[in-house]
This record gives C-alpha cells, sequence and structure tokens, in this order.
C-alpha cells in the first residue's frame, strides 16, 4: 500500500536553487516555479474511469459516454494535466529530444495526484517499449518520468511486462486502429507479485496501450490496475 513507504518528497531529489525547467528562472524548492505551475493547464474535470475531459461536470463524478458504452480494462486512469501548451511542447522536448531533465519536474506533479488517487498502489509499472524502439532512441521516457516518482514515494518500479512486437507508432490512428495495432503486444514475463500496480506513461490518448497493458497485468494476477501519466489529450 502506498502509506507503507516511506514518502519522500521529490525535492529532496534535486539540489537547491536549481531553475525552474519551464521559464528558466531560480526556484528554491521545486523543478517548476509557483508562477509556471499556476499557468499549467490542469485536468480537473474528468471522467471517473478514464480521465479524459467532461467540461461542465465535476471532478471525477460521472462516466463519459464512451466509458460507459464501453468500460475500459484498467480501474481508472488520471493525469494532473492536459496536453495542451506548454506541456504538450515539453513532453515532446523530453521523448524526442531526450531533455530528461524534465521528468523530474513531471514526477512532482504527479506524486500528489499518486497520493490521492490510488492510496493502496503496491508498485509502479512504466509503459514499455519495443527492444528496437528503445535501441534507436536511447531511453524509454515512461521509464523516466517513473524513475523518480519511485524514488520519491518508496514504491517499486517493476518491470515484468515486455513489447512482444515493434507495433506502428499511434500518433494519427483513430481509436479502433489504436486497439488493433496494441492487439497482442504486450507480454508479462515474470508472475506479478503485486496486487495493485498502476501503469506509468508520458501521454494518455484514447487509453488503447494502457487497456492492453492492464489486460496483461490482471491476467497474471493482478486484483485490479489504475493508470497515471503526465498528460491527458
Amino acid at each position: 500500500m502506498l502509506h507503507a513507504y516511506p514518502m519522500r518528497s521529490v525535492r529532496s531529489l534535486v539540489s537547491i536553487r536549481l531553475p525552474c525547467l519551464f521559464c528558466g528562472l531560480k526556484t528554491s524548492r521545486d523543478r517548476v516555479c509557483r508562477q509556471c505551475l499556476d499557468i499549467l493547464p490542469r485536468n480537473v474535470r474528468f471522467c471517473i474511469r478514464c480521465g479524459q475531459q467532461v467540461p461542465g461536470q465535476a471532478a471525477g463524478s460521472v462516466s463519459c459516454a464512451d466509458c460507459q458504452a464501453s468500460p475500459p480494462v484498467f480501474d481508472k486512469a488520471r493525469a494532473p494535466l492536459l496536453y495542451e501548451f506548454p506541456v504538450d511542447v515539453v513532453l515532446k522536448k523530453l521523448k524526442f529530444s531526450r531533455q530528461t531533465a524534465f521528468a523530474a519536474a513531471f514526477a512532482e506533479i504527479m506524486v500528489p495526484c499518486l497520493e490521492a488517487e490510488f492510496p493502496d498502489c503496491d508498485a509502479l509499472v512504466p509503459v514499455p517499449l519495443h527492444a528496437f524502439r528503445h535501441f534507436r532512441r536511447g531511453f524509454n521516457q515512461a521509464d523516466e518520468i517513473c524513475r523518480p516518482v519511485a524514488k520519491a514515494t518508496g514504491l517499486p518500479e517493476i518491470k515484468c511486462v515486455k513489447r512482444r512486437r515493434a507495433t506502428q507508432p499511434q500518433t494519427g490512428l483513430d481509436p479502433a486502429a489504436r486497439r488493433r495495432n496494441l492487439a497482442g503486444a504486450f507480454a508479462v514475463t515474470e508472475s506479478v507479485r503485486f496486487r495493485r500496480p498502476v501503469i506509468v506513461d508520458d501521454v494518455i490518448t484514447t487509453g488503447a496501450t494502457s487497456s492492453q497493458l492492464a489486460g496483461v497485468l490482471l491476467e497474471a494476477g493482478a486484483e485490479r490496475v489504475g493508470v497515471l501519466a503526465v498528460a491527458r489529450a
């Protein structure tokens, strides 16, 4: 359970007086200054299941039409931010330009969300890349984001899932094509000893990746699976 692990602030993982990663000004506490935190697009009105925006509704109060028609495999998904400027620009810098320092900044924002929404989480599972794509990129952005969250919470980061095949990039695919593209893409490589893992990713778009990954974790023995991302498209 989350509260069973010693909680350590992400602030203890970085030096004092480092510049804010968004604006470059000095900050005495976090990797994101208070001014930038105040203008980041927050995901405050969202579906209770998939976490996507539900305009006009209170946070986590109703299920969206998509989830009512076809409930996701995972228990619930949460993302503290929206995939809008400047979050989208910064996540692309992390993902495609290897500016991994942004991972610690996003972790500071994700940890309170994890504590509030998944208090019984017992493990973190970063979304894996296929070995070939990992080799080409040189790193996995989900792992870079997951690592400081794990350090801050004391939760174990487990890598018991692999991508069995190199899937087509999801960008530009409609929801049905995303599901077809990911069908059978993941496989569990060892027994799942944790019962309430939370999948960690950079962006949730349709939830297809999270659903496929949650499905194999449930088949391997997990009781329920949550999803935590930086941002929700």
